[in-house]
C-alpha cells in the first residue's frame, strides 16, 4: 500500500483532488473533516478545548469550530495550544488508518500536513499549487471569509519553496501539482501521478 499527503495553501484545489481520487477508487481521507469529528467523539479533546477556549460553546453544547477558528487565528499563542490539543489525536487516527488500510492507495488531505510534522507518516507528498489570486477568488465566493481572513490564513502556512525545502531536508517524496487550468487538466495531472507512484 502507497502513503499519500496532500497538501498546499488555502484554495489550491487539495479537496477537488481528493474528490477525484476518492473516485479514482484510493482511499481518501480529509484531515480537516477527522478533526472536526474528534471535537464531537473524543472526551478529552471536548473538555480540554471548553478548559482553554471557555466560550466557543455553541446553543446546542457542541464547540463552534468557525468561532474558535477565528479565535485562535487572531492569536499565535492560542493556535499553539489549539494544536497542541488536537494534532496529536489526528496522527494518531492517521496511522489507525493506514494500519487497517487495504486499497493500493490511502490519501490524506491536509492544509497541515508539514506544520504538523505529518509527512514523516507517508511514502509521498503532493503539494497542491495554484496561482495565489485564483485561490484568494475561490476562497472569497465559496467559503464565507474575508480577504483578511483569506490574507491571515495564508500568513499562518508555510509558503511552496518552505514545504518542499523541508521535504528535501527529511528526505520524503515529492510532486507539486500545478492548479491553474481546467478541471480536466487537473484529472489529467492526478493519473500521471498515480502511474508514477504505482510503477515508481
Amino acid at each position: 500500500m502507497i502513503t499519500l499527503g496532500i497538501t498546499g495553501n488555502i484554495g489550491s484545489g487539495k479537496s477537488t483532488v481528493l474528490k477525484i481520487l476518492s473516485k479514482k477508487s484510493v482511499k481518501a481521507f480529509d484531515l480537516d473533516k477527522i478533526a472536526k469529528d474528534l471535537y464531537i467523539s473524543d472526551n478529552f479533546i471536548y473538555s480540554q478545548i471548553l478548559e482553554n477556549f471557555p466560550d466557543v460553546l455553541s446553543s446546542n453544547n457542541q464547540i463552534d469550530t468557525k468561532k474558535l477558528g477565528q479565535m485562535v487565528f487572531n492569536d499565535h499563542e492560542k493556535l499553539k495550544t489549539l494544536q497542541e490539543i488536537i494534532w496529536p489525536k489526528v496522527e494518531k487516527e492517521i496511522i489507525n488508518k493506514i494500519e487497517k488500510g487495504t486499497s493500493k492507495i490511502i490519501a490524506f488531505e491536509g492544509a497541515v500536513i508539514i506544520e504538523a510534522n505529518w509527512h514523516k507518516l507517508f511514502d509521498h507528498i503532493w503539494i497542491i499549487n495554484s496561482n495565489q489570486e485564483l485561490s484568494k477568488e475561490i476562497v472569497l465566493k465559496n467559503r464565507n471569509l474575508s480577504e483578511n481572513d483569506f490574507e491571515k490564513i495564508l500568513n499562518h502556512q508555510y509558503k511552496i519553496n518552505e514545504m518542499i525545502d523541508i521535504l528535501n531536508k527529511d528526505n520524503i517524496e515529492h510532486s507539486v501539482i500545478n492548479n491553474d487550468s481546467s478541471l480536466n487538466e487537473l484529472n489529467n495531472l492526478i493519473n500521471k501521478e498515480i502511474r508514477n507512484l504505482m510503477f515508481h
